[in-house]
């Protein structure tokens, strides 16, 4: 009785058709749902949704004031969807980077900024990388220096990058996304699924452990809604899980529920 208990509590009984859901549905549980990666996932789900149907002076308030996270993380990631192409310019994208009210209005710039800066000089970028006065300004300056410097980057030199305590946070997720590619690519070298969740899990290091979960998603998206909304629960509270493989999980899981609005 006790087990069935907690599985009501946490929806599996609640909710035995998961693959699909409501717009509503998914307001609801990005605001309301006990477990922090369905709340994720919810507002993953959400974001193209948001951005086909929503204004940008909606998505403005929500990203600055959105009731959870989640609800912010969609609206960031649609207003950004809406930000590049739309002519603002990079003075305009720097001071949204420096002195956006909350993180994820700062985040809504990162990609309309790093076209903005496609003609800097790449020396110039790593510096506002590493001195940038956000973790967002950090992020998108040392996305865009990477790109530059692609031809010359390796497996190696990310992986140091990441594990250099003395550089700025931004920089170091930046190079944890680079880094992710090398972990897929070429075939000779790529890690396998359950390699890229032993590192997810257990490295160390917090910014490869995002790399690796960053590329497990590529996998994960493979599986159905349902089994990933079960692992999802299933992880609720459990010891020794780290929060970048959860968020991998809940990454997966809101682009299969978004691909069904």
């Amino acid at each position: 009785m006790k087990k069935a208990f907690v599985l009501v509590v946490l929806g599996l009984l609640a909710f035995p058709a998961i693959s699909a859901w409501t717009v509503s549905d998914l307001e609801r549980m990005a605001k309301t749902d006990v477990i922090p990666e369905i709340r994720l996932a919810a507002g993953y789900a959400l974001v193209n949704y948001y951005a086909a149907t929503k204004s940008e002076a909606d998505l403005l308030k929500l990203a600055e004031s959105g009731a959870t996270e989640a609800v912010r993380l969609a609206a960031s990631l649609a207003l950004s969807q809406k930000w590049v192409g739309a002519g603002k310019t990079r003075d305009e994208l720097s001071s949204i980077l420096t002195e956006g009210k909350t993180p994820e209005v700062r985040a809504a710039a990162v990609p309309a900024f790093m076209e903005a800066v496609l003609g800097d000089n790449p020396d110039a970028l790593l510096e506002l990388a590493k001195t940038g006065a956000t973790e967002e300004l950090q992020y998108a300056a040392g996305k865009a220096y990477l790109q530059k410097i692609r031809g010359n980057l390796n497996r190696d030199m990310l992986e140091s990058i990441c594990g250099d305590d003395t550089l700025p946070a931004g920089y170091r997720k930046a190079a944890a996304e680079v880094l992710a590619g090398y972990y897929l690519f070429p075939e000779t070298t790529a890690l396998s699924k359950a390699q890229l969740e032993e590192k997810a899990l257990k490295d160390a290091n917090p910014f490869v452990r995002y790399a690796a979960a960053y590329a497990l998603v590529n996998f994960l998206v493979e599986e159905s809604a349902d089994t990933l909304y079960k692992k999802v629960v299933s992880m609720f509270l459990a010891p020794g899980v780290s929060a970048e493989y959860r968020w991998a999980y809940a990454r997966a899981l809101g682009l299969k529920w978004g691909a069904g609005l």
